[in-house]
């Protein structure tokens, strides 16, 4: 079972220090392990393919969400035929392979019903498949395919579409098909891949969900930043030397908001806490359900919080409907005060401010897409399996990477189909909490954005745009971009720039990157 969450922040779920409960996440790892090194892509479709392959991804042509491919041989937007996919390896040892949620990895010209349908997930080793193919969908009103079929979602409990939410849906027939699997070859092994489009815009909840944070935020992003770092250390999921990193330059102070809007950015939070709260409760049934047929312990489950950082695109602000802010038009403040109570619900589109993601992200600078720095690319991630994990309710702060979950994977079922991988297994960490990493090194490039990581040292150049002008252009040229230096074994928050003490390791972990880039087909730069 992988469940893999949508644009989730290392400082979101209460149970890695962040403000909105988890309890499902919170079980897990009370009888499992929970990961505080572990590392996504930065963003969106490189994440999931390199999860589905344990390749680095741009040597597999997806180092760039899908949405913005092109013919550079790294972001062809075509997941490489000869990297296969775990559901292609774990169906022809034998398992039976189910999808359920949000795929991301088909091209956009082949995502009609009239295919083709070979890199859809029933192209790419999953039996089943329920679930839409692009990177968001409205929550109440998705647009579903099941197979290879175009399908319009069920009625909800009154057919009013508020009684109806997706992941609810999701959730509901991943159990069931958990259960079918069981009852009809119970002998046969099963792999659940469950991709949600929470918390990723639109941010949309059940009203009830969205209410129980009512006042919970009216603080504001600064407050939240360091009350969520306090927690995460008196949780003991951050080094207790780890330093706060400052809130950007580009983002406001909460003071410097209006009274309106700060009620708007309130409310925005609230219902984006509403909808990690309301999955996470939904993904207890995947739980309930490998508990009713006998196979939770015996199942290794990995909880993913996050397939990048959160989000800062919703602008400084927010909004109601989050394309405008991509596109640079302003929304009017007073109009959504007058619809405050409809935010999160089917007749929004919305997305929370910046300065939100700046505190979800915490202790880390920067956010999604942000490829560069852990804002974009550190995630929480849990591990359950009773019957193998011996160390129950442990911390493990390898270096780890969403490659490694592949390889990790095959070596657990003992297969003999082991592919070339960039990810290293996760296995020799089961058992030791001080063992040294293995993944010893990897890239990260998003937008140009890009960083090396090599034996606990990290180097990383940030473009210069914010993530919330996404169409806006880069302010000067990639040659005049300013590295910076982190030594992340005595600083986890990569919190102190040693560029200008070590020019001789900064330069040398250029010249990695330079060498990696053009191994995995980074090169030729492009922002």
């Amino acid at each position: 079972m992988i469940v893999l969450l949508d644009d989730v922040g290392f400082g979101a779920a209460e149970t890695f220090g962040g403000p909105i409960p988890t309890p499902t996440l919170d079980g897990l790892a009370k009888q499992g392990l929970r990961y505080n090194r572990f590392h996504t892509t930065g963003i969106c479709s490189p994440t999931r393919a390199a999860l589905l392959t344990g390749r680095n991804p741009h040597a597999v042509g997806v180092g760039a969400v899908l949405n913005s491919a092109s013919n550079h041989p790294g972001k062809s937007g075509i997941l490489r035929a000869d990297a296969p996919t775990l559901a292609e390896i774990l169906r022809d040892a034998g398992y039976a392979t189910s999808m359920f949620g949000k795929w991301h990895l088909t091209p956009d010209w082949e995502t009609s019903p009239a295919g083709p349908f070979d890199r859809w997930p029933t192209g790419r080793g999953f039996d089943h498949f329920y679930g839409f193919l692009g990177g968001e969908t409205h929550q109440f009103e998705p647009t579903l395919y099941e197979g290879t079929t175009p399908v319009v979602r069920p009625p909800g409990a009154n057919d009013h579409v508020t009684d109806y939410h997706v992941t609810d849906d999701l959730a509901r027939r991943a159990s069931q098909w958990m259960q079918l699997q069981h009852s009809v070859r119970p002998e046969r092994p099963f792999f659940v891949y469950f991709a949600t489009g929470a918390t990723h815009a639109p941010i949309h909840a059940p009203d009830e969900w969205i209410r129980r944070f009512r006042g919970k935020f009216d603080d504001g992003w600064d407050a939240q930043h360091r009350r969520t770092f306090e927690h995460q250390k008196a949780r003991g999921v951050i080094p207790a030397d780890a330093e706060l990193t400052p809130r950007p330059a580009e983002l406001p102070a909460w003071e410097s908001l209006s009274a309106d809007e700060k009620k708007v950015a309130a409310r925005l939070m609230e219902a984006n806490a509403g909808f990690l709260a309301h999955t996470d409760h939904q993904i207890a049934q995947l739980v309930r359900a490998l508990d009713e047929i006998g196979e939770l312990d015996d199942t290794i489950f990995v909880y993913i919080v996050g397939d990048n950082g959160a989000s800062a695109e919703g602008g400084v602000l927010g909004s109601w409907n989050y394309f405008a802010g991509i596109h640079g038009l302003a929304e009017d403040t007073q109009e959504n005060v007058a619809r405050l109570d409809a935010i999160g619900g089917p007749k929004s589109y919305p997305h929370y401010p910046s300065g939100w993601a700046w505190a979800l992200n915490t202790p880390f600078q920067w956010s999604k897409t942000i490829a560069s720095h852990l804002g974009g690319t550190r995630n929480p991630m849990v591990i359950h399996w009773p019957a193998r994990i011996r160390a129950k309710g442990e911390l493990r702060s390898q270096f780890s990477h969403v490659n490694d979950i592949a390889p990790t994977i095959l070596e657990v079922i003992g297969s003999k189909r082991l592919p070339a991988f960039d990810g290293t297994s996760l296995v020799y960490s089961f058992d030791d909490a001080k063992a040294p990493s293995r993944h010893r090194s990897q890239y990260f490039e998003v937008f140009g954005h890009r960083a090396i990581y090599r034996d606990g040292w990290m180097a990383s150049a940030f473009r210069g745009r914010v993530p919330w002008r996404v169409l806006a252009p880069f302010p000067h040229p990639l040659e005049a971009d300013r590295w910076e230096l982190y030594d992340l074994e005595h600083d986890f928050s990569q919190a102190r720039d040693l560029a200008a003490a070590e020019p001789e390791r900064l330069r040398a972990l250029q010249e990695f990157f330079l060498a990696e880039a053009e191994r995995n087909s980074v090169l030729p730069l492009a922002d």
